[in-house]
């Protein structure tokens, strides 16, 4: 009994919930429960919610989280957060003045402030820097079939972890913004009961406001100012079904690897174009290992920034990825062979045989208007003559 309760005790929390956070980030079938722990951080709650002004059921864990840091400064830090643990285990004590030499400022405070203050006019800054969204998505990299630039890209948490080993409480104490954000809710209660209670001098209480105030023009200035510098680049790519637009998605995507690791298909990828940095790891689609089931949801379940809009299944067949695209020089059709095979994959009833020439003579017909682009008929297609093409307007 006593080890039971050692094992409870709230300094081992962080360990316990360090294996339960690693064990939905793993890519294995835990469906809508793939990389959970997104929905503990209020940071990207936050950003999320000022950005698409929307609030998915599953937010209420992170709001349970924000009432208790309101009381407890930096809970989440101190007992539940899996990257802060890791942290510590990492951080050598014989450089624990390596920090104080280095003379580095707190800026979690500023990056938490600008991220929020940009997802007003639509641009979360740092919503990638998000300590739950850099632990999940290093697991994708056991979900196989990526390619050298998103494994490189995965490694972030590991080089956050030897950031650790020769600076000491680094991350924790100075840079992580869902640290910031904690830091940030407790100043705000103090300076509430400051102001109620009339106990501390107006300087006291106004200098604080003055900073954030700061803060929060630069994130709005920087929100309006990014997307007319940094312009998403023009190529076409398909995503997945409710998908925000291209400009919100590069900034809104957090680049967890959820929607990656719970595709059933893994016809989810991250994008790895070096032409389209904006969008770097963010999902994009292809049908070499399968296509979008009519049935599945999940990607839109485990998003929780909300670049994926949540969606139910019955809606996809008005939820356009892109169109199919038939080229007749090696169809089976025009060879005066028989095959049915992209008719009968389609469950969009978006294509039809119509005569050419005479009746014996058809070729297969895309109804534009069905055609969601789920990739079935060009998964089963025996000539390979039929390709997604997505739309223009993603």
């Amino acid at each position: 009994m006593a080890g039971l309760k050692n094992i409870f005790r709230l300094s081992n929390l962080r360990f316990l919930s360090f294996i339960v956070a690693a064990f939905f980030a793993m890519p294995f079938a835990w469906r809508g429960l793939t990389g959970f722990y997104n929905w503990f951080s209020p940071f990207i709650m936050l950003n999320s919610l000022l950005v698409l002004k929307s609030f998915v059921w599953l937010n209420i864990i992170s709001l349970f989280i924000i009432v208790i840091v309101t009381f407890r400064k930096r809970w989440f830090c101190n007992h539940l957060c899996p990257v802060g643990w890791c942290c510590d285990q990492v951080s050598c004590p014989d450089r624990k003045n390596n920090l104080k030499s280095l003379r580095m400022p707190d800026i979690s405070r500023w990056t938490a402030i600008v991220s929020l203050a940009s997802a007003i006019v639509g641009v979360p800054l740092f919503i990638i820097a998000d300590p739950m969204a850099i632990f999940n998505g290093f697991f994708t990299i056991f979900s196989g079939k990526l390619s050298f630039a998103s494994v490189i890209s995965l490694t972030v948490f590991p080089l956050l972890l030897l950031l650790n080993l020769y600076y000491p409480g680094i991350w924790c104490n100075k840079l992580c913004p869902l640290g910031g954000l904690q830091l940030l809710i407790s100043d705000l209660k103090m300076l509430t009961v400051r102001i109620i209670l009339k106990r501390e001098k107006e300087t006291l209480v106004t200098d604080p406001a003055r900073r954030y105030f700061v803060m929060t023009g630069a994130g709005l200035l920087a929100g309006l100012a990014i997307p007319k510098i940094l312009k998403p680049s023009d190529g076409l790519y398909i995503r997945p079904p409710a998908t925000v637009n291209k400009e919100l998605l590069n900034s809104l995507c957090c680049r967890c690897g959820s929607c990656n690791k719970v595709c059933p298909t893994g016809i989810i990828k991250p994008q790895t174009d070096v032409n389209n940095l904006l969008g770097w790891m963010t999902p994009v689609i292809t049908f070499r290992d399968g296509y979008c089931l009519e049935t599945c949801n999940l990607c839109s379940i485990v998003c929780s920034s909300g670049a994926i809009t949540l969606f139910d299944t019955d809606a996809k067949q008005q939820l356009f990825m892109g169109t199919a695209e038939v080229n007749l020089t090696n169809c089976l059709l025009t060879l005066n062979r028989e095959c049915v095979k992209c008719k009968e994959s389609c469950r969009y009833d978006a294509l039809e045989f119509a005569s050419v020439g005479n009746i014996l003579n058809v070729i297969p017909v895309v109804k534009v208007s069905k055609c969601v682009g789920c990739g079935a008929c060009e998964v089963v297609c025996p000539q390979s003559c039929i390709v997604i093409r997505p739309y223009k307007i993603i």
